[in-house]
């Protein structure tokens, strides 16, 4: 079930890697379809705010594609994990991949101390994901798969995942190279 997807992924980060364009059908026909017939989004994406992170063009997704959820530090709160439920309860969505990026400015705000403000929950809960670790690399992967856990603490995610009727994977965009590596 959630193979087809990763492989749908996969084959649009090739793309965009290949050939830095989206090719996907952006236009009124396919909007109206969308409002008459509705989404079916075939896999989550949670990822960092960062507008050089732009999930739909990543992956070579159209309109309707992917069901994207965004937030400095792509860290889950109650909000995140609720909107993740309702793609895979609700809407049937089958994966959900936390993508990390490269040069992540949440990251280096905790490699740097922490934030201030409301920026200092982000900042917290990425410091408690990277615990003693100061490579920004392996932060960042252990950002990604810190959020796959909380995701996992979800009790309908969980039901979900043990039912095998979805997956929930980490990822980490190269905003230099536009590959996306999944773990």
């Amino acid at each position: 079930m959630y193979h087809e997807a990763l492989e749908r992924l996969k084959k649009g980060n090739e793309y965009y890697v290949t050939h830095s364009c989206n090719p996907s059908v952006l236009d009124d026909a396919r909007r109206l379809d969308l409002t008459k017939n509705g989404q079916k989004p075939y896999a989550v994406i949670v990822t960092c705010g960062d507008s050089r992170v732009p999930p739909e063009h990543i992956f070579s997704a159209g309109l309707g594609d992917l069901f994207v959820i965004r937030n400095a530090g792509n860290v889950i709160g109650i909000n995140e994990s609720g909107s993740a439920e309702y793609a895979a309860d609700h809407l049937g969505t089958s994966l959900i991949v936390v993508m990390g990026h490269t040069h992540c400015g949440a990251v280096h705000s905790t490699l740097e101390g922490g934030g201030h403000g409301n920026v200092r929950f982000i900042t917290d809960e990425i410091r408690w994901a990277i615990k003693n670790e100061h490579d920004p690399r392996k932060c960042e992967w252990l950002n990604a798969q810190n959020s796959v856990q909380r995701l996992l603490e979800n009790p309908v995610l969980r039901g979900l995942k043990d039912q095998g009727k979805l997956e929930i994977l980490p990822a980490v965009y190269d905003i230099e190279t536009g590959k996306v590596t999944f773990a």
